[in-house]
């Protein structure tokens, strides 16, 4: 594990090391676990609070029950 900002709180998190395929994996304590393919993890920045807080809302609604949630590109 690398501690990193989360992309959405902007928070210390952990970043699972290392990445597999084109998505990387964070645990914060604000957000939680979850995945971001790394085309949003470019897009997401350009995003507010609110922005990136939806975003990660709608992951989590459209994960399976126990899986981890992930971000795309599409999602932005």
């Amino acid at each position: 594990m690398n501690w990193i900002n989360c992309p959405i709180s902007n928070k210390p998190a952990q970043e699972a090391l290392p990445r597999l395929g084109d998505f990387a994996e964070f645990t914060c304590p604000t957000c939680g676990r979850f995945r971001i393919t790394g085309t949003a993890l470019e897009m997401i920045r350009s995003r507010d609070f609110d922005g990136r807080q939806f975003v990660l809302t709608q992951a989590k609604c459209k994960a399976p029950e126990g899986e981890i949630p992930v971000i795309g590109s599409y999602m932005l």
